[in-house]
């Protein structure tokens, strides 16, 4: 079985890098993270005090792996779930948040 790590790196292979299109709801958005979860985290990458578009741009996989592991896994209590179950609610709870749960 895989590694919540190895989830969380197949995650990012899939969700690519900056993208800001004005149609996504997500607005601001780098592997996956969005500007709104990084206001929500208070993850001021640049220092300016302000969470915006230039924070998302900056944001690195390293520090993604541990949004994804931290807040998207372990935060809502997906490495409760049976094993079997893990990857496929934490690939749709990065996508769709707590919608995932709801699904589930």
């Amino acid at each position: 079985m895989q590694t919540v790590t190895q989830i969380a790196k197949d995650i990012l292979a899939r969700e690519g890098g900056y993208v800001n299109d004005p149609d996504d709801p997500g607005w601001a958005t780098n592997h996956g993270v969005t500007v709104h979860t990084m206001r929500r985290l208070g993850l001021d990458l640049t220092g300016d005090g302000i969470v915006d578009n230039e924070d998302v741009q900056v944001l690195d996989v390293a520090r993604v792996l541990q949004i994804f592991i931290d807040h998207y896994f372990r935060g809502p209590g997906l490495d409760g779930l049976p094993i079997a179950l893990q990857p496929s609610v934490f690939d749709m709870y990065v996508n769709a948040g707590n919608n995932a749960i709801k699904v589930l």
